[in-house]
This record gives structure tokens, sequence and C-alpha cells, in this order.
């Protein structure tokens, strides 16, 4: 290491690199294992509305967009809003979990 200074960075990059190949083999899927050991994906609307996190804050009481706690809208409006968006929130942003987040907010409060 003495003779070469280049040494150190390729062991960190190579560190790198193998932390980037670990982490992809155990995957970033939001799975959980059943009994009879099937591979069942969550629904719980806690674990989808991760994607709302980034506007509406961590607990979902507002930031850039509006605090979803108690708020005043139907289960089918914020169906509507998730599916095609409105003002400046884009469309899609549940990805077919549309119910289950639209239950999981109605349940704030």
């Amino acid at each position: 290491m003495k003779n070469n200074p280049v040494f150190p960075y390729i062991l960190i990059l190579a560190f790198g690199i193998g932390l980037i190949f670990f982490m992809s083999m155990n995957g970033a899927g939001n799975h959980e294992e059943a009994e009879g050991g099937e591979t069942v994906e969550q629904n719980d609307g806690a674990a989808l509305v991760q994607s709302c996190i980034g506007c509406h804050g961590g607990d979902l009481t507002g930031g850039m967009g509006p605090d979803l706690h108690g708020i005043a809208l139907s289960k089918e409006e914020i169906v509507e809003i998730l599916t095609n968006g409105k003002g400046s929130m884009p469309a899609g942003t549940a990805k077919g979990n549309e119910e289950a987040v639209a239950d999981y907010i109605l349940s704030l409060e």
C-alpha cells in the first residue's frame, strides 16, 4: 500500500461494487414468506404509502402536499385522485393498489 497510492481507492471501489451486488441479490421487494413457504406481496396501506412520504411528509401530516389525516374525501374520490392525479399530484402513484391505499388514508386520524 505504501508503494501504490491508488490501492485504497481501488479497494473502496471493489467493496462498493460487492455491496451493490449483495444488495441486488437480496432484492428490494416488499415480500414476506407465508406459512407453507410461498412468497406473498404485502398489500397493507402502511407499506404502500412509501411513495406518498416525499410530498405529504413522513407521518403524512403535510409537507409540499396536504395533510392526509382526517381527510374529508370518500374512498372513491381518493381512488380517483390516486388513479388520475389532481393538481400537482401525479397520476398512478399507487400502481394498482389504490383501494388499499385509500383504506389506509381513511383510517388515519
